[in-house]
């Protein structure tokens, strides 16, 4: 692999995938355990792989249909678990932590679909990527693509570990978690 092809790579998965920043750091804000922050991980990967899997068959005309189109539909998943956790924040709104919903929702299978559903601009960009690679090429991109989600979730969790993100998502995460999770949600089912 030449320098221009890794900086290439880099930059697909930068421009792709700087969103996901944001909404893994919400993530380990929100993971109380291990088997959580393992989920993170895992989900993290298996979403990221998913999407390149998809963009790669596109790519090669295995898949002759768009399915891009589907992945906002997983939006509902953090719109319904936000829209949950606001209610029950209004309800109880003198408690000072986050609605159990959210801290219990954070699960492999809810990165995994978090990461699919905000991942239709990915696909915009990676099935023509990966429509000019070689085999051997899209053997090194992926190699890149995996390296970069190490760098993503290491960036995001030391944020995430950080004494003013904690600060802040203390003092503010028990409404602001619902309203980012609704957020997400809604971008996802907009695209």
């Amino acid at each position: 692999m030449s320098l221009p092809f890794i900086l290439t790579a880099i930059g697909v998965f930068f421009v792709t995938d700087t969103d996901d920043l944001v909404v893994l750091l919400l993530l380990w804000l929100g993971a109380s355990n291990a088997r959580q922050r393992r989920g993170i991980i895992f989900g993290q990967y298996l979403g990221i792989l998913t999407l390149i899997i998809v963009a790669w068959l596109v790519s090669r005309g295995v898949l002759l249909y768009n399915v891009a189109h589907l992945t906002r539909w997983l939006g509902l998943v953090p719109l319904t678990l936000g829209a949950v956790g606001l209610r029950n924040w209004l309800k109880n709104r003198q408690a000072n932590a986050l609605p159990p919903l959210l801290t219990k929702a954070v699960s492999l299978p809810l990165v995994w679909s978090l990461t699919i559903g905000n991942g239709g601009d990915n696909l915009s960009i990676y099935i023509p990527y990966f429509t000019h690679l070689t085999t051997e090429e899209f053997g090194g991109a992926l190699v890149v693509f995996m390296v970069m989600v190490g760098i993503w979730l290491l960036i995001s969790n030391r944020l995430a570990r950080s004494h003013a993100a904690s600060h802040f998502f203390a003092r503010f995460g028990a409404w602001l978690s619902p309203v980012l999770f609704i957020t997400i949600g809604t971008l996802i089912l907009w695209h």
